[in-house]
């Protein structure tokens, strides 16, 4: 079977690495992985592991050139199945898949709201979607049940509708504690302190504002010591607006800001407990990443994080600092045993439920469909 994946970019993010492994699953198949844009890190990383990928660097000036590429691509491959990984590849794919004669056409929504405003180019795009997806895509999949309930409600055809959700590789090697404390070491960090880590690119919807408001309502209630780490994109020392907000609801010695990193599991490593405080998410992958490698989690009631976390770790209403301090600082006093056991659930919960390898098959399975 040949599965062509369309994607609007090849960035390391969480649509683009779950196609990384959906695609490195699903090794019977022929895949062929086009970005309507660059190829980027993950790009690299599927064509080192053997597979075809193109870019197509779509722009404003070279729009009508690009789309011919992607035609000539449909044509040329052949695909048995289009999977298109959000709204604009959903759109494009779509149209041109089904105008090649491919009814085996899969789309891949991945938010569980409008990321931009309702009348943003993107918004207008997720509107003509729904009018379409009652008749151009076989399938929808979403990786959130939030996700499919909010675009039900925007119009999308719910009876085309299956949640699937974001899978991991359960494999992946647990460090020893004397690796953890030679990370620890490595990054500046203290062994007794308390380290509170949160992961993202500097956006709104993360709420980096309110969790710098509970870790300084934290720091101010906590006797012992503690430092907030944060993760990704712009979260640095150069992001003058970052350093105001901590510089007037936190405590600037507790932060340690470490931008964007290579290995951020290995630095995640060094956490003791991981905070998402975002104000909308869909299938927030940090969280299942963390659980994976036994990181009890706080998180605000966004996307399918509750559902995702169970009773592995502590759910929060978004927006509310006072909550999200006092969650954490839950934590911080437990006994570290408990908390050790918690983060051990933690992990189990993701193998039991989001092992990539049971994911996929539900991917596979999807895709074996016949034209009748």
């Amino acid at each position: 079977m040949v599965i062509f994946h369309l994607i609007v970019g090849l960035e390391a993010s969480g649509a683009e690495l779950m196609l990384f492994r959906l695609v490195s699953s699903l090794p019977k198949h022929k895949h062929v992985i086009v970005s309507l844009t660059k190829i980027g890190p993950v790009g690299n990383r599927l064509i080192e592991s053997g597979q075809t990928v193109h870019a197509l660097d779509f722009k404003l000036l070279t729009f009508c050139g690009s789309l011919h590429k992607l035609w000539r691509l449909i044509r040329v491959y052949r695909p048995d199945v289009i999977q298109t990984w959000m709204y604009h590849s959903d759109l494009l794919g779509g149209i041109l898949g089904r105008a090649a004669g491919v009814r085996n056409v899969v789309w891949n929504v991945r938010n569980t709201e409008i990321p931009q405003r309702t009348w943003s180019i993107t918004g207008l795009i997720v509107r003509l979607c729904a009018l379409l997806s009652h008749v151009v895509p076989r399938a929808i999949v979403c990786c959130a049940h939030s996700g499919l309930e909010y675009h039900a409600m925007l119009g999308y055809c719910q009876d085309r509708m299956v949640v699937i959700p974001n899978g991991y590789d359960v494999g992946v090697a647990q460090l020893s504690p004397e690796s953890k404390y030679n990370i620890k070491s490595l990054n500046g960090i203290p062994q007794a302190t308390f380290v509170v880590g949160i992961v993202g690119r500097f956006d709104r919807l993360k709420g980096f504002d309110v969790f710098i408001e509970a870790a300084g309502l934290m720091a101010e209630r906590c006797p012992n010591d503690l430092v907030f780490i944060m993760l990704g994109r712009f979260l640095d020392d150069k992001n003058t607006e970052l350093s105001k907000l901590i510089a007037s609801k936190g405590r600037q010695a507790h932060f340690k800001l470490m931008g964007e990193q290579k290995d951020v599991a290995q630095i995640m490593h060094t956490f003791d407990i991981l905070c998402l405080a975002s104000r909308a998410e869909g299938f927030p992958n940090v969280v299942a990443e963390a659980m994976l490698i036994k990181i009890p989690c706080v998180v605000t009631d966004v996307g399918d994080a509750a559902l995702i976390v169970n009773k592995t770790g502590r759910v929060v209403l978004p927006g509310n600092p006072e909550a999200l301090a006092d969650a954490l600082l839950e934590f911080e006093s437990m006994h570290e045993i408990q908390r050790q056991q918690m983060g051990r659930d933690a992990r189990e919960r993701i193998m039991i439920n989001y092992d990539i390898k049971i994911v996929a098959q539900r991917y596979a399975d999807l895709y074996d469909w016949k034209d009748k």
